[in-house]
């Protein structure tokens, strides 16, 4: 059929079976497995019918266990872009607006003009609405000159 890829065996058979058995990951196990038949010297095209995998991932597999071993058939986690600012950040940004009565549309502009971090109209209620849970209301300005006591003084002038 194929040619037979080239292994470098780190680790000897009876070992890498042992890690196979022990292994609680399902992806590793799987890729493990792909590594013992390529020790018992399958080919990519019967290790792909075996495992139902494309050649192109077998050989992958088989490129990270050469290079890395064991460590390199370890999913790599997380990926995706950077947040554009930190959720420190945005904590700090709903204080500073907090009782200003500010719209979606209010925030995107204020963030702009002081962070200089440009956000879309969905990108900012998503943050402030779902991950900061910000609460909806009738945006409206709060009298700052109003005393905390104010209620008393409602009711001692009636």
């Amino acid at each position: 059929m194929g040619r037979k890829p080239k292994v470098i065996k780190h680790i000897p058979k009876e070992e890498l079976e042992d890690l196979y058995r022990k292994e609680k990951d399902p992806r590793v196990k799987e890729r493990l497995l792909a590594i013992i038949h390529l020790y018992e010297r399958k080919n990519i095209y019967e290790i792909e019918d075996i495992l139902k995998k494309s050649d192109r991932t077998i050989k992958d597999w088989l490129s990270r266990w050469n290079n890395n071993g064991y460590e390199g058939l370890i999913p790599v986690k997380g990926g995706g872009i950077e947040p554009r600012m930190p959720s420190e950040e945005w904590d700090n940004v709903i204080r500073e607006i907090e009782g200003k009565g500010m719209t979606i549309r209010d925030v995107m502009v204020y963030v702009k003009t002081t962070r200089g971090v440009e956000y879309s109209y969905k990108t900012t209620w998503r943050i402030l609405r779902v991950d900061k849970g910000v609460k909806y209301g009738k945006p409206y300005i709060k009298n700052e000159k109003r005393p905390e006591y104010a209620e008393k003084i409602l009711k001692k002038n009636r």
